[in-house]
């Protein structure tokens, strides 16, 4: 592991564990068993890494879906078991992005974009498939999926019970699914967070 890769580690343990505000370098440096000056050779302020960690979470979530694409044929069952990684991991992402001064900055509006682009990708190849109904407007639909799964993200640091937040997915799901997809692909789509491999 790199030094940079270390600092990450414990920025994201510190801003989990302590909340953006509270959370200061010092933590950081302790966690990562490094100096001061190795952080500011890294990261030119706390909100810099701050930003680095949440790009760092957004790599992770593209080879989440790469590894889904992998695995499932039908785009919307990626879109699915997506949107559950995202709130099932109750990643540090969740509490940086929607916290003062990052909520503040154009941070959110580029993840927002990153996840509506991703989501939108996702529709197109549905749509390409022949999985979706007639008529749906890619582009609202994207919009809305991702408000509505922000809004359970948003719900998730108020609630500490994480099959709860599952449970509020899987409800999401079953409400958009049927005006997304054709009924046939619809009845094939898994809603539920998908097992976990033991």
């Amino acid at each position: 592991m790199t030094t940079r890769d270390g600092l990450l580690s414990a920025a994201a343990e510190a801003f989990d564990r302590d909340g953006y505000v509270r959370a200061t370098i010092d933590d950081v440096c302790d966690l990562a068993g490094v100096t001061k000056g190795a952080l500011y050779g890294h990261f030119s302020s706390k909100k810099a890494l701050a930003v680095a960690v949440l790009d760092r979470q957004a790599q992770e979530w593209t080879r989440t879906r790469e590894r889904l694409q992998r695995v499932h044929r039908s785009p919307l069952q990626v879109l699915v078991d997506l949107g559950h990684a995202v709130n099932e991991d109750r990643a540090v992402a969740q509490r940086l992005l929607f916290q003062a001064p990052i909520c503040d900055d154009d941070v959110v509006d580029r993840q927002v974009a990153q996840w509506t682009s991703t989501v939108q990708e996702l529709l197109r190849a549905a749509e390409y498939r022949g999985e979706l109904r007639d008529g749906v407007d890619v582009e609202a639909c994207a919009d809305a999926v991702v408000a509505a799964l922000v809004g359970v993200q948003l719900m998730s640091l108020a609630v500490e019970d994480p099959e709860g937040v599952a449970r509020q997915v899987a409800r999401l799901w079953r409400t958009w699914l049927p005006t997304l997809a054709r009924p046939e692909v619809c009845a094939s789509l898994r809603v539920e967070p998908p097992r976990r491999r033991r």
